[in-house]
């Protein structure tokens, strides 16, 4: 007797991962009129590990505002501590919106389903075919067909390997986040802050790599990052950046979880080939010198739909068509990456006199004016390329003991 072949559903467009990335290219897909599938490993809401800062220019990306209840705290000035340094960095506007990934991405997901896209969490993508036609995701929960996917399921996920894309990150072109959630009460959190709203970083604290606190409603968020080719021992590391901070010194610090980020800039990831697209994560989409790797998922994210739209409207899925994806993200942020990039190598990744660099270019206005920009969304590392050439100028005649003139 033969067996009937199991009904398999077929999409336009599957995005594996319900991150930031994941969310926002279902939800653009699902308004484009995209028949789309959102699959999640894990049931929502889930753990997830990230810092979780916002910026103003994320919700402007978004194109609706966060509700009260997911922005845990607004950061308003940063300190930047280096060596026994530390050097504020004040606004009188939002910097950062503090949020709670686990609250965040569930969020974004139910944006997706409110845009007509279906969400299956739960759902781990366990294998990838290509029959010709289209693209089948194999499941624990049965199979799915597309005619496209977009791999938004991080660094360690799936798609990329499976679509033979990238799947090996050298330790050079990651970082290592190591962090925990720090309980110190509503008090405890603004007695930290204070009344500027500060959050803060620390730039010294690993060979290659930065420290930080970011205020939550009730608690802290403390971690610490090391490009993984530096790395020795993650948890030394992490107990000697905790034991820095006066603050923590009496209080319990539950053990801290890890992660890897991609280096964005650094590691030139192939962001297309037939049928499969990588967005947030699994394409290298983090900011390499500040970390901000959401804005730039979501951005990605919502240029690979675009992309997965023409390709359903002309019927072309080969990877010559779908490469004008990568296209779009070099200039949409991808020269931004590259700046950034030279500045964080210069800064701290590449070279170990960050004392000296910051001493000497925090006390300069137009540094301190770039620094806000950029954290606010204002400017853009390519603006800030401009402002900062005679600073730098001034920086190497100094270190050559040559005089200069303001």
């Amino acid at each position: 007797m033969l067996q009937r072949r199991a009904k398999i559903r077929l999409y336009d467009l599957i995005v594996v991962g319900a991150g930031p990335a994941g969310a926002s290219a279902a939800r653009t897909a699902a308004q484009q009129g995209l028949k789309t599938l959102l699959l999640e490993k894990d049931k929502l809401p889930r753990n997830k590990l990230c810092g979780g800062g916002v910026t103003p220019k994320v919700i402007k990306l978004l194109g609706f505002s966060l509700p009260d209840e997911l922005i845990e705290y607004t950061a308003r000035s940063t300190r930047i501590h280096v060596g026994s340094g530390c050097f504020n960095f004040e606004s009188d506007r939002a910097l950062v919106y503090m949020t709670s990934r686990t609250k965040l991405d569930s969020f974004l997901a139910d944006k997706a389903v409110e845009a007509g896209a279906e969400l299956k969490d739960g759902t781990p993508a366990q294998r990838i075919e290509t029959n010709g036609s289209h693209i089948q995701v194999k499941t624990s929960r049965g199979s799915f067909e597309g005619r496209l996917i977009i791999g938004a399921d991080g660094m360690g996920g799936p798609t990329a390997g499976y679509g033979q894309l990238y799947d090996r990150w050298k330790p050079h072109e990651v970082a290592y986040a190591i962090e925990s959630e720090v309980p110190v009460g509503e008090t405890g959190v603004q007695d930290f802050v204070g009344p500027e709203s500060y959050f803060d970083i620390y730039f010294g604290v690993s060979a290659a790599g930065y420290g930080w606190v970011f205020p939550k409603d009730d608690h802290l968020t403390v971690g610490v990052g090391c490009r993984l080719s530096r790395l020795r021992d993650a948890h030394a590391l992490f107990d000697g950046f905790v034991k820095q901070i006066p603050q923590l010194r009496r209080r319990e610090v539950p053990r801290p979880q890890a992660h890897l980020i991609p280096l964005g800039g650094i590691a030139k990831v192939p962001l297309a080939t037939n049928r499969i697209l990588l967005a947030g994560d699994s394409g290298g989409f983090a900011e390499p010198l500040l970390g901000e790797g959401i804005y730039f998922a979501i951005l990605g994210a919502q240029l690979a739909a675009q992309t997965a739209a023409e390709a359903c409207q002309t019927d072309r899925f080969g990877k010559d068509f779908l490469e004008r994806y990568g296209r779009r993200c070099r200039k949409a942020f991808g020269i931004d990456f590259d700046v950034a990039c030279r500045v964080a190598c210069f800064s701290y990744l590449e070279q170990y006199d960050m004392e000296r660099v910051a001493k000497f270019f925090f006390s300069e206005r137009k540094v301190q004016e770039c620094m806000v920009g950029l954290m606010d969304g204002s400017l853009r590392y390519r603006d800030v390329q401009a402002k900062l050439v005679w600073p730098y100028f001034k920086y190497r005649l100094a270190k050559l003991g040559l005089p200069f003139y303001s």
